[in-house]
């Protein structure tokens, strides 16, 4: 069994469409780090703009790790104020004042004092940080975030993107999450945003794969190996063991070495602070760390990608041609990520949100949630659980077709 495990293996890297579909897909994911990488700014105390390695420096001495009691977040409102009235009575004119608080003051904590700001913040009000600061000082903090998760849920549910259940699920998720712990985690952040590209690779995958059982049809090599004494058993069962171990290469060795490099240009600090920065507009409900965060997306891609997978292995043992299969697959991946921002309604939104192309719209903003069983499990759950099914049963099932198949028809 290990020998036809072997050979298939070798196989499937023979293929030149593979080799370069792989070698394709480490260069561009390589490409769009560095270009990212290249991308990062900051602005130091002076109100000066720095990018690349300059502003990673910078970002590091301003987003010091702390923790965000109620006591924290009052003393950075009152030094946000009292920065801004200091620089007001040293400026004669109003508009420079604001142009040197903004760049002195504002950008440089941007994330955290946004958080801050957008937390307290009704939402339809659009108010300058002093005042939002002014009005809610003394105000319970994570009091007023569960206040802003409930009017955000019952949008949601008055705009028909989830229904009632849903809406009580995330309050009651919202209220596990615990205190922030803020600081710097531009390397986690990026290694977080750069997992979106596994659509990429899930791409790879399918190219890969396509001619498992399709290419021995095309090649009329099923009349002599479906023959054969093993032929029904171990060849077919062989050929899946080696393009699970395929994906699972492919996938872990390109996404590994993406993120190490990241994190090695970036900086590994910040792991463990809290999800909830990444996305200051809009509640987070997942009570995870950064680092944790990118662990559940390493999850997820892998088994979304196992998902895509096993429904091109059930297509190889269907179709006569490999080239049939690549075109399927592929339009299975691509069109689905057309349709995933308001397209159809509550039904379809809720199917789309489990295909494997959801990885690419997929972030811990998401409030989909599915009742099974009179419970509720989440986007991120389901996806996890349909997927993961999904590539168990499609891959028994393109072993049960491939055996089944009859020769020279």
């Amino acid at each position: 069994m290990g020998g036809m495990i072997r050979y298939e293996w070798k196989k499937i890297w023979s293929s030149r469409l593979t080799q370069l579909s792989v070698l394709g897909c480490t260069l561009f994911l390589l490409f769009c780090t560095w270009a990212e990488l290249r991308q990062i700014s900051a602005w130091d105390s002076q109100g000066n703009q720095h990018s690349g390695t300059a502003a990673k420096e910078i970002l590091k001495q301003t987003q010091l790790r702390q923790e965000l009691d109620q006591e924290s977040v009052e003393e950075i409102m009152e030094e946000y104020l009292e920065k801004a009235e200091e620089i007001a009575e040293a400026e004669e004119n109003p508009e420079d004042a604001l142009d040197k608080f903004w760049r002195t003051v504002r950008l440089s904590q941007g994330e955290l004092y946004g958080l801050i700001k957008d937390t307290y913040e009704e939402w339809v009000s659009d108010l300058p940080a002093e005042n939002v600061f002014r009005q809610n000082m003394g105000r319970d903090f994570y009091q007023a975030r569960m206040e802003k998760v409930r009017e955000y849920t019952a949008r949601l549910r008055s705009g028909g993107v989830i229904s009632a259940k849903e809406a009580e699920y995330w309050n009651d998720r919202n209220a596990t999450v615990s205190e922030y712990v803020y600081g710097y985690c531009k390397g986690w952040e990026s290694v977080l945003q750069g997992m979106k590209w596994s659509i990429l690779i899930m791409m790879i995958t399918c190219v890969g794969i396509a001619p498992v059982f399709a290419g021995e049809y095309q090649s009329k090599c099923d009349s002599l190996f479906l023959c054969m004494k093993y032929g029904r058993s171990r060849l077919p069962a062989a050929k899946i063991a080696a393009v699970w171990l395929f994906t699972s290469v492919v996938y872990f060795g390109l996404t590994i070495l993406q993120s190490v490099w990241i994190l090695l240009s970036a900086g590994a600090e910040g792991w463990d602070t809290s999800v909830q920065f990444l996305y200051p507009t809009v509640p987070v409900s997942y009570p995870v760390t950064v680092g944790q965060a990118c662990l559940l997306m390493l999850l997820l891609g892998y088994v979304l990608t196992l998902g895509i997978m096993a429904v091109t292995l059930w297509m190889s043992s269907i179709f006569k041609n490999a080239y049939g299969v690549i075109v399927v697959a592929l339009l299975l991946l691509i069109v689905p990520s057309f349709l995933q921002a308001g397209f159809g309604g509550y039904l379809l939104q809720h199917i789309l949100a489990l295909l494997p192309s959801n990885i690419m719209s997929f972030d811990f903003t998401n409030y989909t949630a599915y009742a099974v069983g009179g419970k509720m499990i989440s986007c991120l759950s389901m996806d996890l659980i349909v997927n993961g099914a999904a590539a168990v049963i499609f891959s028994a099932a393109g072993y049960g077709m491939f055996r089944k198949h009859q020769v020279n028809q």
